[in-house]
Order: structure tokens, then sequence, then C-alpha cells
């Protein structure tokens, strides 16, 4: 259900932009997603299909770009990527805390892998309307 509401305020984001943009439809909405929301790219494609149903981004792709975590040792100061949890420990593991590669810590603080935003949206625009211009008055 984590994707599910996900995918519902990409949704109500992408719509609310293609009205104040005058929008046809859109093509494609490229998001930034942390390693940390813990969201599955498959779960959120999947129910950003039918969260945008009869919506202007109804057939759009969802474009998703992971974001790797990051990490800074408060014991030692180093800042990285964050490694992988220890599989041995199964879904427990995402509740360990991250150790910090250079020295091995736990004093560590995530500063990065949360992110969860829109990058950009593609979208077919409306044909701008002419303007209808008065006709000359003959003399």
């Amino acid at each position: 259900m984590h994707e599910f509401s996900a995918a519902c305020s990409i949704v109500e984001t992408v719509v609310e932009a293609a009205r104040s943009h005058d929008v046809k439809r859109v093509k494609a909405v490229n998001i930034e997603v942390g390693e940390f929301t813990f969201l599955l790219p498959e779960q959120l494609r999947f129910n950003f299909e039918i969260a945008s149903q009869k919506t202007i981004a109804e057939g759009a792709e969802l474009n998703i770009r992971m974001v790797k975590g990051r990490l800074i040792c408060r014991d030692c100061g180093h800042e990285g990527e964050a490694q992988s949890p220890d599989e041995a420990l199964g879904p427990a593991a995402m509740f360990a805390p991250m150790k910090c590669t250079k020295c091995g810590s736990s004093a560590t603080t995530i500063t990065g892998g949360k992110e969860f935003l829109i990058a950009d949206i593609e979208a077919e625009v409306a044909a701008p309307v002419e303007k209808q211009r008065p006709k000359p008055k003959p003399h």
C-alpha cells in the first residue's frame, strides 16, 4: 500500500501541473526515488498505472531513477554511499543501524536516499489558440 499512496501523490501533482500548462497529454513522468524510501520500482509503476486511469496521465510512462543512500559518520566524519545491510538479517535488516564504510561505527546519520521527487514531466501541449484580429473596417 505504500506504493499506492506514493503513486496517487505523483498523479495528483502531475494532473495539477498539466492543468496549469495547457497540457493535452502526459507522455512520461520522470522521478527520483531514494533507496531509503523503501519504494519498490515495479510496484510503483503498477500502482501509477492504476492511479492515473481516467486522468490526463493515463498511459504515461513512469521512469524511475533510484538514488543510492548516503551516510555521514559521527565518529570519524566519513561521508559516502550506504552499504546494503547484511542479507543474513532478512527483513529485520532495514531496521539495523547502517555502519560507516570506513570505520565500521554505527553512529551514522542518513544524508541521502530519502528523495521522492518529480524531476520532470514530458507532455504534449495544446496548440495555442490564435487571437482573432478584428477585421479592418472599410473606409
